[in-house]
């Protein structure tokens, strides 16, 4: 299936999951659902709203403080068009995993040479992992004993699975980073077994390929290791970046009127879902976002408000950046730059384009 066909049926599944989350909303009956919505008062969902949008801020300073020490002359509003075109593909992709092709070729396109391009995102991904394993070690040291009872109990142990992944994706970037010898050797014994269990065909050309992938990712990280200050800059956003994301939660909690629960706790509740999410191969981990949240919050919000809670959270951090996306995407689209053509153009491009 080709890449333009992919994301559109990604982006009917998304509007298929916004249509269920909707009717499940409204089984609760439209009176107690008007009723709740009264309840919320408007200048906290605003402030809801901006919590999101310092999300983005924060996302695009973070990956503007890599570019801007590559390509000096590169612009925020660049920045920013590049992040929010990541947060789209994110959402409508497994794994997030069509962000970064997209964000590649936006940055090339407003004249950012490839290996620039590359090193950047690289930069961010890699303080972004790190700062959000941070976070995650935090919670779960301090937090998830409250939650090991009853009926979430079986939710904690996938908040540490999805942990240890995230984790190991860590790791296994410094690894690469720092043990260039003993990951490029690992990664040839694999290649090869997997060679002889037929399950790869022409191994030698997979190890010349992870090679040369290999080779990038090096010169990339020996870039950042020469840019501390930069790192900590990018670190101390994406800090204050999750903190507003997690806080999304709360402020909607408050704005209900609500007390009894403090602001550590659901915020650690937000961490959670986010660590379940993390590796469930759909766009947005639809269904089990979803369905964690109100697991976790059930208890805090009760049977009244969760069902509300759980779909202003939703739109917001996740509907919110595809409608977004979509209108970048089609003044991008008239302005004759097709993202959906962005791997296969990224490609075709010399390394010093």
């Amino acid at each position: 299936m080709g890449k333009k066909k992919s994301n559109k049926l990604n982006l009917i599944i998304c509007g298929v999951a916004f249509i269920i989350m909707l009717v499940v909303l409204f089984s609760e009956g439209v009176d107690n659902i008007i009723n709740a919505l009264r309840q919320l008062n408007p200048l906290f969902l605003l402030a809801a709203v901006a919590c999101m949008v310092v999300y983005w801020l924060g996302e695009g300073l973070g990956l503007h403080f890599a570019a801007k020490s590559l390509e000096p002359k590169t612009k925020f509003r660049s920045t920013m068009l590049v992040t929010m075109i990541g947060q789209y593909f994110n959402c409508i992709t497994p794994f997030a995993s069509g962000g970064q092709p997209m964000q590649v070729y936006t940055f090339m396109k407003r004249g950012m040479p490839l290996g620039s391009a590359m090193t950047a995102l690289l930069s961010r991904f890699i303080v972004y992992q790190f700062t959000l394993t941070l976070y995650s070690a935090v919670f779960l040291i301090f937090r998830l004993s409250m939650f090991t009872e009853g009926n979430l109990k079986p939710l904690t142990f996938l908040v540490v699975v999805g942990f240890v992944i995230n984790t190991f994706v860590i790791a296994l970037l410094f690894m690469l980073a720092f043990f260039r010898k003993a990951t490029t050797k690992l990664a040839h014994g694999l290649v090869i077994l997997l060679g002889k269990l037929h399950i790869i065909k022409e191994p030698s050309d997979k190890i010349e390929y992870i090679d040369k992938e290999l080779e990038t990712y090096y010169e990339n990280f020996l870039f950042i290791k020469s840019q501390p200050v930069m790192i900590l800059k990018m670190f101390l956003t994406t800090v204050v970046q999750l903190l507003f994301y997690f806080s999304i939660t709360y402020v909607i909690y408050i704005g209900f009127g609500m007390t009894g629960t403090d602001f550590f706790t659901i915020i650690a509740c937000q961490a959670f879902v986010l660590m379940i999410s993390s590796f469930v191969p759909l766009p947005g981990a639809m269904g089990a976002a979803e369905g964690s949240y109100a697991a976790f919050f059930k208890p805090i919000f009760g049977d009244y408000y969760t069902g509300v809670s759980t779909f202003i959270w939703r739109f917001l951090t996740f509907y919110l950046p595809i409608l977004v996306g979509i209108v970048i995407n089609l003044r991008m689209a008239k302005s004759g730059i097709d993202l959906t053509a962005a791997e296969d153009k990224i490609k075709e491009e010399p390394e010093d384009a």
